[in-house]
């Protein structure tokens, strides 16, 4: 195996005292991977042989992130390890679970192998050790499962991982200043990705826990490339979160009127916490960088309430671009009270809902595109508003997205009559939410769209634009559709004020109580 040795890469043999160690590390996974190579199982999401995988992992190694060299050996020393044992056990249907983990994390591996500049791989030198970690962890489990618990293997990792860092650190130190900055910014494709590794690396500058030399180094780099990247027009924002720090879990929540919103975890000051992370369904050009930008700093600066879902913060220059909020246990509001099936969780999380709505008409914010899918439960079942304002975001992310034309096709099922046709209405008007809030009401109780599956989009637009009322439906009580026909009232000067409704909710919130303890006392 040739290592490339160019300065940018690696450091020349003579002048690295860790070389003997690394060599060994890498001679170490090269024995257990020829040992596995007697088997082998596909490895589908990357069309090849899970040793076909082994293999090109040795070979990206010491050329993609050679200052990670020690740990990326000793992670790949570890997966031989545990291949021997597992490939060869094709009878063993106990096995499939193992494997599938397994076969996850080669491919996690994979992508964190991906080729990166050596300033992004500076700015985030420590979410790349926090993943390889990661991986570690996930592996002591398959190890586990294959009886090998009490294999060398098992604990090496943790001994070596301390020098691991180290030589990461000693190798960045060394790699780093070598380059120019002019040579640094050339190794990155476009002003875009750009504007996202130099965000990136001024966000690492304030990250707690870090070595200080590795600060030092990180403040120095950023003033030589900032020298060279002047003409950018480069605005930088603490609320800033790079592609690096967020990891995607398989499990969505659902698909909103503009964005996707999953599951995932965000590295902060050397902890993940789970999050949920919104990506737009299309990427932005320049000029619809701006309105994503505004609205995540509008967002983000928003004094915090119970019942709005917290921005941590997010990427306007990333591809797709994408926000991180914090997490929401629960889900999105419909599905959550259609697993529960509980009357009591009803009223007090509408009640929620509505108490967010009233923060943001105090702050002239009109949602603009309510549904149950951007009203979250979070710890608590607290209801949590997530999406307001972007009206502009969403007419720009939906050219491209199958998924997201089809959202924006079912909102008008929440819309009013004057959203549909805003004649003469320069802003969304906020009678238009309280309409919204009712459809809400309409699909938790259904469990369905409102209108259902029966009538077409195109139907349901001409009976609101003609305006027509939705139909009552079966499981509704009287005191829940009295409410919800006067939200949806057709005209929206027809509309109750948001207090009054308010006002209204809590009532039922309170005779809800009463009758549960009533019940509970066989009255």
């Amino acid at each position: 195996m040739k290592i490339n040795h160019s300065p940018i890469f690696a450091v020349e043999p003579k002048t690295d005292p860790t070389a003997p160690k690394r060599e060994r590390e890498r001679e170490r996974s090269q024995i257990a991977q020829a040992a596995a190579l007697m088997a082998s199982f596909p490895l589908k999401s990357l069309n090849a042989s899970s040793a076909e995988a082994l293999k090109g992992l040795a070979e990206r190694i010491p050329e993609r992130m050679p200052e990670c060299a020690p740990l990326c050996w000793g992670l790949h020393a570890r997966l031989a390890f545990a291949h021997a044992t597992l490939a060869p056990q094709v009878e063993l249907y106990q096995m499939d679970d193992l494997k599938c983990e397994y076969a996850r994390i080669v491919v996690n591996f994979v992508k964190l192998l991906k080729a990166k500049p050596l300033l992004v791989r500076l700015a985030k030198s420590d979410a790349l050790v926090n993943v390889i970690e990661g991986l570690h962890a996930r592996l002591d489990a398959v190890f586990i499962g294959l009886g090998l618990g009490e294999a060398d293997e098992m604990t090496r990792w943790k001994r070596e991982w301390a020098d691991g860092i180290a030589e990461q650190q000693a190798q960045l130190l060394e790699l780093v200043p070598r380059s120019t900055g002019r040579r640094l910014v050339n190794e990155i494709n476009g002003d875009k990705m750009l504007k996202e590794a130099l965000m990136a690396l001024y966000g690492s500058l304030n990250q707690q826990g870090q070595a200080q030399a590795i600060l030092e180094l990180r403040q120095k780099t950023y003033d030589r490339v900032a020298k060279c990247t002047h003409d950018l027009g480069l605005r930088l924002f603490k609320w800033f979160i790079s592609i690096e720090d967020v990891e995607f879990e398989d499990e969505a929540i659902g698909i909103g009127t503009f964005s996707g919103a999953s599951r995932g975890t965000w590295l902060h000051d050397g902890k993940r916490q789970d999050v949920v992370i919104k990506t737009l369904f299309r990427e932005t050009n320049e000029s619809d960088e701006e309105p994503f930008l505004k609205q995540l700093q509008f967002w983000y600066a928003l004094p915090p309430h119970p019942n709005i879902l917290q921005l941590y913060g997010g990427s306007h220059v990333s591809s797709p671009p994408f926000f991180v909020c914090e997490n929401a246990h629960g889900g999105d509001m419909m599905t959550f009270l259609g697993t529960k099936r509980d009357e009591l969780l009803f009223w007090p999380l509408f009640l929620q809902f509505a108490e967010g709505l009233k923060f943001l008409h105090k702050r002239n914010v009109v949602h603009g595109g309510l549904k149950c899918n951007n009203v979250l439960v979070g710890k608590g079942n607290t209801a949590k508003i997530a999406d307001f304002g972007f009206s502009r975001v969403r007419s720009l992310s939906l050219g491209l997205s199958k998924d997201g034309s089809k959202a924006q096709d079912q909102a008008v099922r929440w819309m009013a009559t004057e959203a549909l046709n805003p004649i003469g209405l320069d802003e969304p008007l906020p009678e238009s939410d309280l309409y919204s809030l009712g459809m809400c009401m309409v699909a938790a109780i259904t469990q369905e769209i409102p209108f259902g599956y029966d009538l077409t989009d195109d139907e349901v637009t001409k009976m609101i634009s003609n305006g027509e009322s939705h139909p009552r439906p079966d499981e509704a009580t009287d005191e829940a559709w009295e409410l919800i026909s006067r939200l949806c009232a057709p005209v929206y000067q027809d509309r109750p004020s948001l207090d009054n409704v308010i006002a209204d909710i809590r009532a039922l919130v309170e005779q809800g109580a009463k009758q549960a303890v009533a019940r509970s006392r066989g009255e």
